[in-house]
């Protein structure tokens, strides 16, 4: 199973955005006003109302492979954790 979430980036910015969950339904609050933390250099991570991650924010992603390889390690994490 897949989670359905999202990859995106902006090459204006060199920021890529990688959601490894999907939003949690029946969470309140407005996405963008969930708090993140820097995690490493030009990391941010975002949570969800549940405190849970939710999106990893990479800032000039072209110079942080590290960053994707882990961020799409923990999407596949919980990929695998949703299908069992």
């Amino acid at each position: 199973m897949i989670l359905n979430t999202s990859i995106s980036y902006s090459p204006e910015t060199d920021t890529m955005a990688i959601e490894v969950r999907p939003w949690p339904k029946g969470a309140k609050g407005n996405e963008s006003a969930i708090g993140g933390e820097d995690a490493g250099e030009d990391l941010v991570i975002h949570y969800a109302a549940d405190g849970e991650p939710w999106l990893w924010e990479i800032e000039h992603a072209s110079r942080h492979p590290e960053h994707i390889a882990a961020a799409l390690a923990e999407l596949r994490r919980r990929s695998a954790m949703a299908a069992e």
